[in-house]
């Protein structure tokens, strides 16, 4: 449907999906994230990097994490698949992997060497979230772009307060902390996969009569699967180097040994994440130019963020976080309507994303013992940052022409090539690159949940870690350096447009060299026999209308001499002294 297609049965079809995305937001946030979450426990279940560690349970962590990635690209890959069906089968398939299989979705990864089951278990819970976070990129592409921006803004709801829904469903089921009764998930599941069936039946009833078309588009899964092999293999080269350098040959540990894997194997991560997102950033500039590159830098600056940052809101007391919960939808609400109706004025999601850093320090435990007035200040700050972040980048990538369309059809004639119409194959790319940003926050998450989850707790001289709010700072002033320049790109191209027009707007037309008048002026200049000192009247000269269209022949009447008069329109009057 296009943009004119504003019927009730359409509307009712985007309110539905936007309720279903923010379902599958809410969800992809408690259980997507959980398995990118193990890595840092992995970690800190085995005292990693001095305590006895097996590869396999670090490996198993690592895998269920990038597979993740990987899928949610691939089903975004893939534009003939339905949306929302997608997205209910993944959550079926994650509901038997965490309810069956591990006792509630409790401890994915196992702390000891894993067996054949729980290896299957883990990622069969990743195959699950990336169907369905997958499922719900395709169905909220679908869309026009002037309808699309709600469904985002509900998925990008769903992300950042994914804390409330689940404290929503302990109080609707009269659970409270620790869940002991288990009712909380399987009813929000049991919602989800309800409102997900009434999306994709008024979805399939409102969609066009013609069938999505078009070739997989695998670029996006392509580059998406080279980052999350530099993932693991970053990562699984950084447990070899600690394992090799832990202990001297003569099985002692000294302190510059120790020095050493301590920090190499808390710095590494970020390392290793940097390089997994400067690939994806590489595509999705190619393809997609400012936009898409901004879209993932963020995801890369939220990964780590949304894996603590909407926990820190249930600290306290739940009155209070169920305000900041409400103020953390406004900023979503906010950076919606921002990105769809003035997405040039300011980069808001450099500022979110400040924001949201600088929660982390503040939340750290040695700050909060001496600030004690702070209370929900760090919750506050973590909840708007987030929700203005994440609401108004996903919907710029999501919106965005120059998002959905490649550079080299950009345009057509001056005018943007697919600026009203919203086919299918612009569909496929917006889901491909909304897919990049979120596998960049996926992959952010797995590699840096290690120093992230020793950043939670103090260092030896008892200060807050800010390795994560530094990298966040630095991912901050990327977003705005790439929104300055695509201002200054933008304003290149207006004016290299004004000029093209003001020289289209000044050159001879065709018409005027080859009408009747000018051919029958042309011929009885030719007959007559040419005047002295007159140059326009010659048979070579240029006719009189040609003359007057290239802005000479009226001068060269008035200086030339007698019988010039001929050479432009005036001299049909006859000379003015007879």
């Amino acid at each position: 449907m296009d943009d004119s297609t504003r019927t009730p049965s359409a509307m009712r079809s985007i309110l539905a999906g936007t309720v279903a995305a923010v379902a599958v937001g809410a969800f992809f946030g408690s259980r997507g994230l959980t398995l990118a979450r193990q890595t840092g426990f992995a970690d800190l279940t085995q005292g990693f990097p001095f305590g006895p560690s097996a590869f396999t349970v670090t490996l198993v962590a690592l895998t269920g994490g990038t597979l993740l990635a990987v899928v949610l690209a691939g089903v975004a890959a893939f534009g003939r698949l339905p949306g929302w069906p997608v997205a209910v089968v993944g959550l079926a398939l994650d509901y038997l992997a965490g309810e069956l299989a591990t006792d509630h979705g409790v401890g994915l990864v196992p702390h000891q060497s894993p067996t054949v089951g729980q290896v299957l278990t883990v990622l069969a819970a990743a195959l699950g979230a990336g169907l369905a976070l997958g499922g719900a990129l395709l169905a909220v592409s679908r869309p026009a772009r002037s309808l699309r921006w709600p469904l985002v803004a509900g998925l990008a709801a769903g992300l950042v307060l994914y804390s409330a829904v689940e404290d929503l469903f302990r109080l609707l089921t009269g659970g409270d902390y620790p869940d002991s009764g288990g009712r909380a998930w399987p009813a929000q599941v049991g919602v989800t996969v309800l409102v997900l069936v009434v999306a994709a039946v008024l979805a399939h009833l409102d969609r066009p009569a013609s069938a999505p078309s078009g070739r997989p588009r695998i670029g996006p899964l392509v580059a998406t699967a080279v980052a999350a092999l530099v993932t693991v293999g970053g990562l699984a080269l950084r447990w070899w180097v600690v394992d090799v350098f832990r202990v001297s040959q003569d099985g002692l540990v000294g302190p510059r040994r120790e020095r050493f894997v301590e920090s190499f194997a808390y710095f590494f991560p970020v390392a290793v994440a940097t390089v997994a997102a400067l690939v994806l950033l590489g595509y999705a500039y190619r393809t997609g130019r400012a936009v898409a590159a901004r879209w993932v830098v963020l995801g890369f600056a939220a990964g780590p963020l949304l894996l603590v940052g909407p926990q820190l809101t249930f600290l306290g007391d739940r009155a209070q976080a169920y305000l900041v919960a409400l103020a953390g939808l406004v900023a979503v609400a906010a950076g919606a309507a921002l990105a769809r109706f003035t997405p040039g004025l300011l980069p808001w999601d450099a500022a979110g994303v400040l924001l949201a850093a600088l929660a982390m320090p503040l939340a750290a435990p040695v700050v909060r013992a001496e600030l004690q007035g702070t209370g929900q200040v760090p919750a506050l700050l973590s909840a708007v940052g987030l929700g203005l972040a994440v609401g108004f980048g996903l919907v710029l990538a999501a919106t965005s022409p120059a998002a959905g369309a490649p550079a080299t059809r950009a345009t057509r004639g001056g005018v943007p090539a697919r600026d009203v119409p919203d086919g299918d194959a612009e569909d496929g790319r917006t889901a491909g690159m909304l897919a990049l940003g979120v596998a960049a926050l996926v992959l952010s998450a797995v590699a840096l949940a290690p120093p992230l989850v020793r950043g939670l707790s103090t260092d030896r001289l008892g200060n807050p870690a800010l390795t994560v709010p530094v990298l966040a700072a630095v991912a901050a002033l990327v977003l705005v350096l790439l929104f300055g320049f695509d201002r200054a790109v933008d304003r290149i191209r207006r004016d290299l447009r004004v000029e093209a027009a003001l020289v289209t707007a000044h050159a001879p037309t065709p018409a005027a060299a080859t009408s009747p008048s000018s051919q029958s002026s042309s011929g009885s200049d030719a007959a007559r026999p040419p005047a002295p000192g007159s140059e326009a009247a010659g048979p070579s000269g240029p006719g009189p209308e040609e003359a007057g269209t290239s802005g000479r022949g009226s001068e060269g009447a008035s200086t030339s001499g007698p019988g010039s008069e001929e050479a432009g329109p005036a001299g049909r009057e006859g000379p003015r002294g007879d």
